[in-house]
């Protein structure tokens, strides 16, 4: 398989929640749980701009990077789940036209680490 590095800058955000909402006239509503979402996958998309699509299958490795907090309580990043952040980054990977489909994606690997972005 061909090694592809995809870095993006910017703060990752999950994908997969949605909170459903009513409107004032009654209607209802489904939006992403988390605002940040929409832009953190265009950032992806966005990295991949002039990248040659790759064929199927694939193996995708994601190092997520979270600035330190001032104090914080764990050694960790704890912040979202990393089954979401790689649902957004895989789906960037496929609308930035890197990747034919998610589904080709044999081995997944993700980490999330302190450090700078």
């Amino acid at each position: 398989m061909k090694t592809v590095v995809v870095e993006v800058a910017g703060e990752p955000a999950p994908k997969g929640s949605t909170a459903m909402g009513v409107t004032k006239t009654g209607r209802t509503y489904i939006r992403p749980a988390s605002p940040k979402t929409k832009a953190w996958q265009t950032l992806v998309e966005a990295s991949c701009a002039d990248l040659t699509p790759l064929e199927p299958p694939y193996e995708v490795n994601i190092v997520f990077r979270f600035t330190s907090p001032q104090k914080p309580s764990r050694k960790y990043p704890s912040r979202n789940d990393i089954d979401k952040l790689a649902r957004t980054v895989c789906d960037g990977l496929v609308n930035g036209k890197i990747i034919e489909d998610d589904r080709h994606i044999i081995r997944l690997s993700a980490q999330k680490e302190y450090g700078t972005q």
